[in-house]
């Protein structure tokens, strides 16, 4: 999780999470209700039973909570949670009679609260670009060190090619030296005899 998802993965985690804690302790009446409104935006949810949707829909909003709050879990895959969960009520939203005023989008008083959901899945959508960007720029980052790293090590052995044939230089001249100065040893042994 990278640090400017921190805030972002904090607020909508806790949220979510308290939601759907709260959603446990619904009773039949309160579930139908919501799986009503929920049906709105995702038919297959009015088949469920209600408490089979209490269920449903608490487990829902406790995982999507706990996925922002555990750091291990990665940014794209928490926002995509997030936004898929915070579309669903957005097609609630736009879909529940008597929410949107008649140029079906902007709220009504009862879609206030319901619309005002819609910060979630700009939360979501920033966690997923953030993710992109911070992982191609890490990989950049990688590569630099990568290309660094070799260029390193070429100029390493090249320095070593370098060293190597000076000192097969230093000793090919010792070498002449020594074979010079014995041969200036020999004349002089043979002047003398």
């Amino acid at each position: 999780m990278s640090l400017a998802q921190l805030p972002l993965r904090l607020t909508t985690g806790a949220f979510v999470l308290n939601s759907g804690i709260g959603k446990l302790n619904l009773t039949t009446e309160e579930a139908e209700g919501l799986q009503e409104m929920a049906a709105n935006g995702v038919p297959m949810l009015a088949d469920m039973s209600p408490e089979a949707f209490r269920r449903f829909i608490a487990v829902t909003e406790i995982g999507v909570g706990a996925m922002q709050l555990i750091p291990k879990v990665p940014g794209w895959l928490a926002g995509s949670a997030l936004s898929a969960f915070s579309a669903g009520l957005l097609n609630m939203y736009l879909n529940t009679p008597g929410m949107t005023q008649e140029d079906g989008v902007r709220p009504t008083q009862e879609g206030t609260s319901i619309a005002k959901d819609s910060w979630l899945l700009g939360a979501g959508a920033s966690m997923i670009v953030d993710s992109l960007v911070n992982t191609s720029s890490r990989r950049k980052r990688a590569a630099k060190r990568k290309v660094a790293k070799i260029q390193h090590a070429k100029e390493q052995k090249v320095e070593a090619i370098h060293s190597a044939r000076e000192d097969q230089r230093k000793a090919l001249q010792e070498a002449r030296q020594a074979v010079l100065q014995e041969r200036k040893a020999a004349r002089k042994a043979r002047k003398a005899a």
